[in-house]
């Protein structure tokens, strides 16, 4: 199930009531198909990645150390994960750690790119009051801001 636009708008009116009527239908699809939210945690590191760390702060505050994170207050499941890193030749391998266990599977490595998503077609469950966090596993050539996203679905 892809996110992306189906194509890309018009640049003047004419046809843009087309073009908005089909992102609709696509959209109506998606969510006849799935009608359970999906919604983002997300967290930033504003310096250089460093590898084997748990550097990654969420709400913009201090670094989030193993074990610690964010409570779910519900089941939902991670669907994807996407990573967005300062500088061309930046690289990185993030995963994630459920309940201060590293998930190994469930991890995003951008070894060709800076900026780029990984989905999973079989969620990682999350229970009511799992906790959600990031460890950076490699990294080279990053600077700063680098943004880290897990998108989990309730399920």
């Amino acid at each position: 199930m892809g996110w992306e636009p189906i194509g890309r708008a018009p640049r003047n009116l004419e046809g843009l009531a087309a073009f908005v009527d089909t992102q609709f239908s696509e959209l109506s699809r998606i969510l006849e198909q799935d009608h359970r939210p999906i919604f983002p945690i997300w967290a930033e590191e504003n310096a250089a990645l460093a590898a084997g760390t748990y550097e990654w702060a969420f709400g913009d505050g201090a670094n989030t150390p193993t074990g610690q994170g964010i409570i779910l207050p519900f089941r939902c499941g991670l669907v994807a994960l996407t990573l967005s890193l300062f500088g061309a030749a930046a690289r990185a391998k993030v995963e994630i750690e459920r309940d201060g266990t590293l998930e190994t599977d469930y991890a995003i490595d951008l070894t060709a790119s800076n900026q780029g998503f990984q989905e999973f077609p079989l969620p990682l469950v999350f229970h009511a009051g799992s906790v959600l966090n990031f460890h950076t596993v490699t990294a080279s050539g990053t600077a700063a801001p680098n943004v880290v996203c897990a998108w989990l679905r309730v399920e």
